[in-house]
């Protein structure tokens, strides 16, 4: 029996509201899916849930694709740092939360692992450089939705890890987020634009890097320091809701004690001064992105007014400065 064309296209339309982001699982590696949950309309949601990846060994990683539904702001993959394994003492599926933290019981404040800020986002590390992920990691899974219509949405947010060949592994990259909290300030009506510069506490190399702010951004860049206090810019910005990842040709050495900057201009049309906060109504001022320390070691990096961890950079206290 011939069914009408109408009906094939009514039966079309339908499974594609209900159908979830496709992503087709990697033939060398795996595909988590995090547990749907629901934004209301108007609202502005993030949520973090506690898992454990699916290796049942060590695997190194080269590339990374995730998909997440429409009114995306940002994606995290956090690492768990601390040292409890019983998985009844974590909470059970997707919960609100600020960026993780306060959700384990022993690790007040998650590491980073894996920044995204584009919804439907995939990078390939360059050649010979891959992250490491443990067998069976205990992470959290960090998304942010905002829902500007007039119904609510399901958000249905998978990603794969493809598996990289170890024996052509040279360096082992590592998440980063470096920026300031403390002294944004947008007065209502006016503008503000602040200028943070980041000391590298240990020698390091940056290959992939990008800003991050909320709806009052209107510019952003990231400049490194040379040795006469001379800055250059490498990245500009216009675009706060998808910023662009910028991978650098030849990626950018810093040793101890050389600096970068990141630079952030926010027109505010709200009738309140806007500061730093985790909503789409509050404002940041960071560089997300990916490095490799010098000969792969594992010691824990300290100083850079970077928060305490085994793994990542997580600094949000970097000082303002006078431009």
């Amino acid at each position: 029996m011939r069914i009408p064309v109408l009906v094939l296209l009514v039966v079309a339309v339908v499974s594609a509201a209900f159908a979830g982001p496709y992503l087709r699982k990697p033939a060398h590696g795996f595909q988590v899916r995090a547990t749907p949950f629901t934004v209301e309309p108007a609202q502005d949601l993030e949520v973090c849930e506690y898992r454990r990846l699916p290796n049942a060994k060590p695997m190194d990683v080269n590339a990374f694709t995730l998909r997440m539904p429409a009114g995306a702001h940002h994606f995290v993959l956090w690492a768990y740092g601390g040292d409890i394994t019983d998985d009844s003492q974590f909470p059970q599926g997707p919960v609100p939360s600020a960026a993780c933290s306060g959700l384990a019981p022993d690790n007040s404040i998650p590491e980073v692992l894996i920044p995204i800020q584009t919804p439907n986002a995939r990078f390939q590390f360059p050649k010979g450089i891959a992250i490491t992920i443990d067998p069976h990691e205990q992470v959290w899974l960090n998304s942010h939705m905002r829902n500007g219509s007039a119904d609510p949405i399901t958000a249905d947010i998978r990603f794969n890890f493809y598996r990289a060949n170890p024996h052509r592994v040279q360096h082992h990259a590592q998440g980063l987020i470096i920026g300031n909290t403390t002294d944004i300030h947008v007065p209502a009506g006016g503008d503000q634009t602040l200028t943070a510069e980041w000391t590298a506490p240990v020698d390091l190399t940056l290959i992939e890097l990008a800003t991050h702010q909320h709806r009052l951004g209107t510019y952003a860049n990231i400049q490194t320091v040379d040795d006469a206090n001379v800055p250059t810019t490498i990245y500009e910005n216009t675009d706060w809701e998808h910023p662009p990842a910028f991978w650098p040709e030849t990626p950018i050495h810093l040793a101890v004690g050389q600096k970068i900057r990141i630079t952030c201009t926010w027109h505010n049309t709200d009738s309140h001064e806007v500061t730093f906060g985790p909503k789409t109504t509050d404002e940041m001022c960071f560089i997300l992105g990916f490095y490799y320390r010098d000969g792969d070691p594992t010691d824990p990096v300290t100083g850079g007014g970077c928060q305490p961890a085994k793994r990542g950079l997580l600094c949000p206290q970097v000082p303002a400065i006078t431009p």
